[in-house]
């Protein structure tokens, strides 16, 4: 079958070549009908636009690159779907990088992006030291904007959500349930960790409660056989402490689902011994045993948002005038059987 080009539609439709481009390009110069006619004609027949073509022309790609640590779990799938929404309006196409929370990869990933000619690139790094100075170098020639992992020191809209207080609702809900010993199970040079460690440490200074170092531990999170180890190691050296916790709380997806499944691989019942809550988008909570509590952020908000912004970056001609947001969405809980029985 022949391929799909600019000229084969142009004869089909009867049209200009340039009438053809500017329509598939939202042009204001064509009317919303030809546009139309075009466009739902062009996706019929799976015309691909020449990207190479175009970037000799423009200057630009039309392709947006998305470098993540991880693409494993609902909360990347449901952060990807927004953003490859978002990105689809704005005709924009997506390139998908996983750095797999390795900082040698992720530089590559940032690297790559640069080599392929994005219009731009939407970020969430390692930590908040993680390639700091080529994200500094790569941000004077492309725009950037950071997604989740926001704590990270470069003048860009950055995108996430309120981590302090989603950790303080989810120990306030152990505490109301009667729960005051409570562990966090952090991850080790991640980036969300800071925040919500901070909640935790602000919850226990307003309920006056104190806290206890021994139940602070870091997972190792670079794989699942590391995670899955460490899990169970911490797990069996906090209830051999002379006071164990009675309640976990986890500050990503990847521990406090994986930690369900450890305390059944111990035989340790979920939430007579130990109640778990934490941050999980899982679309299983429901059915996991026992259900899970979540606290559960908007994903597809983050990635829609995260587009948006770096769309406005780009159809900017003079970007020393933006203004640059933190902006933080809040997070819900939802509450089931590993913390009320």
């Amino acid at each position: 079958m022949a391929k799909t080009t600019l000229k084969s539609l142009a004869q089909a439709l009867n049209m200009s070549v340039s009438t053809v481009s500017k329509a598939l390009n939202d042009s204001y110069e064509i009317s919303e009908v030809t546009k139309k006619t075009v466009q739902e004609f062009a996706k019929k027949h799976n015309y691909q636009p020449n990207v190479h073509a175009k970037f000799l022309k423009t200057g630009k790609t039309n392709t947006i690159g998305v470098v993540l640590p991880k693409m494993t779990g609902s909360f990347e799938a449901q952060i990807l779907a927004g953003m490859q929404k978002a990105a689809s309006a704005h005709h924009y196409r997506t390139i998908i990088m996983n750095t797999m929370e390795n900082e040698e990869l992720e530089k590559l990933a940032l690297q790559s992006m640069l080599d392929k000619s994005v219009d731009g690139i939407l970020f969430c790094p390692i930590h908040e030291e993680s390639n700091i100075d080529l994200a500094k170098q790569i941000l004077k020639t492309t725009p950037i904007v950071v997604f989740d992992r926001t704590r990270y020191p470069i003048e860009t809209h950055k995108v996430g959500v309120l981590n302090t207080d989603g950790m303080y609702n989810a120990c306030k809900h152990l505490w109301d349930i009667g729960r005051r010993k409570i562990a966090i199970f952090c991850g080790a040079r991640q980036g969300i960790t800071t925040e919500r460690l901070s909640g935790y440490m602000e919850a226990h200074r307003d309920f006056q409660i104190p806290v206890t170092p021994a139940y602070i531990v870091h997972c190792n999170v670079k794989s699942l056989v590391d995670l899955q180890d460490d899990l169970e190691t911490h797990v069996k050296n906090l209830l051999q402490l002379p006071v164990p916790p009675n309640a976990i709380v986890g500050v990503a997806d990847s521990i406090t689902t994986h930690l369900l499944g450890i305390l059944a691989k111990l035989e340790i019942k979920v939430p007579e011994t130990l109640a778990v809550i934490g941050f999980a988008n899982t679309d299983l909570g429901l059915s996991l045993n026992p259900s899970l509590s979540t606290i559960r952020q908007p994903t597809s908000e983050i990635g829609e948002i995260s587009v948006n912004k770096l769309v406005e970056i780009m159809q900017k001609k003079n970007r020393s005038q933006i203004e640059w947001e933190d902006i933080k969405l809040p997070t819900s809980i939802q509450l089931r059987r590993s913390t009320i029985g």
